[in-house]
């Protein structure tokens, strides 16, 4: 299996309810079987089940290790760490009826997918939380492509922050992504400039069945990860 990869796996991949997800569930620790009961809703229990499935099965494949032998930590901000393969990084994220997930070799890695299922005020989240340059591209944007521009700065920065292991609150407009689409580079903060490898960056759309798009970005330092392409995406789970 060739490193970075990236698979995608829908909601109706495993059904709710079924012979198969009560199969697949054994799979899953105490931890992770404890946590899942503990969500409420019915769609955010059955991703949190997706998503271990896929990651057990993902890195049982990669390590040739059965899926429910594999251990995993968190490190002191709460990133998901492999602890069996520490060189293996991953990362998780699901939204609406999806769930993704990339691995790497080389480096930490991370992932953000949006699927839109709501409408939402792009510019007033901006403001809020976006670089003022990346506030002056939504503001120049003509109303058809706002979307876009908006959805590709937002999981470009959660992939961002996810990779990092820090998460958002440290900050999202302290990466200004404002000149990526133009082929000019990203912008940090000094203080978050750590490292002389260069960050790369991977920004997918996929079409949906409903004619919107599932928005997919992927960020580390792993130099593979801006080369890898729509049709290089697993669907489903594997064997």
């Amino acid at each position: 299996m060739t490193l970075p990869a990236i698979w995608l796996v829908h909601t109706d991949d495993l059904a709710p309810g079924s012979p198969a997800v009560a199969a697949q569930q054994k799979i899953l620790s105490d931890h992770e079987q404890s946590r899942l009961i503990r969500h409420k809703a019915d769609e955010a229990r059955h991703q949190y089940l997706l998503s271990r499935i896929l990651l057990r099965k993902v890195l049982g494949r990669i390590t040739d290790r059965a899926p429910e032998a594999l251990n995993f930590s968190k490190n002191s901000n709460g990133k998901p760490l492999f602890d069996d393969v520490p060189e293996l990084h991953f990362s998780l994220s699901h939204s609406g009826q999806w769930v993704a997930l990339s691995v790497s070799c080389e480096a930490p890695v991370g992932i953000d997918i949006e699927q839109p299922r709501k409408p939402r005020d792009f510019l007033r989240i901006a403001r809020h939380y976006f670089h003022s340059d990346e506030c002056a591209l939504l503001d120049n944007a003509p109303p058809e492509l706002l979307p876009v521009h908006f959805y590709r700065l937002w999981t470009m920065k959660e992939a961002f922050f996810k990779a990092r292991g820090t998460g958002i609150s440290e900050g999202l407009g302290r990466i200004n992504l404002a000149g990526f689409h133009l082929g000019e580079g990203i912008h940090l903060d000094a203080a978050m400039a750590d490292s002389e490898a260069p960050w790369q960056f991977n920004y997918l759309m996929l079409p949906l069945l409903d004619g919107n798009h599932l928005h997919m970005a992927l960020a580390g330092q792993d130099p593979v990860l801006g080369e890898i392409s729509a049709d290089q995406i697993s669907r489903g789970l594997p064997n």
